[in-house]
């Protein structure tokens, strides 16, 4: 029992820690400066990066609970939230989300996997 609290745990904070740098790795440009730090007024977070970690959350416990037909909430919300943004910049926005669902999915089915025995 404390050992599948344990993997569930680390699933979660591999998941949300390493996910924004695989997501930069996959799909930002090589030559592109390192982010500029946070101007005065500025939001305190990219919301880029809370939707990308809602996301991952989201996730990962559809997964872990066995519902994995809720992942395509992930989806709908995404298209009616970004559609300018998925029309003005698709590899970004689409890719992010592809490369991001695709580690969740990976970190959860492993955890899944070390859990229960079985996806």
């Amino acid at each position: 029992m404390i050992l599948r609290i344990l993997v569930i745990l680390a699933a979660y904070v591999i998941c949300l820690g390493f996910s924004g740098h695989v997501v930069r790795y996959f799909v930002l440009p090589k030559e592109m400066p390192p982010p500029e730090p946070s101007k005065p007024g500025a939001p305190r977070f990219d919301t880029s990066v809370v939707i990308g970690k809602c996301e991952n959350l989201i996730v990962l416990s559809f997964l872990l609970a066995g519902e994995v037909t809720g992942i395509a909430l992930i989806f709908a919300a995404k298209s009616l939230v970004r559609t300018d943004a998925i029309k003005e910049n698709p590899s970004f926005y689409l890719g992010g989300t592809m490369v991001n669902l695709c580690w969740s999915l990976g970190i959860g089915f492993v955890a899944r996997l070390l859990c229960f025995g079985s996806l």
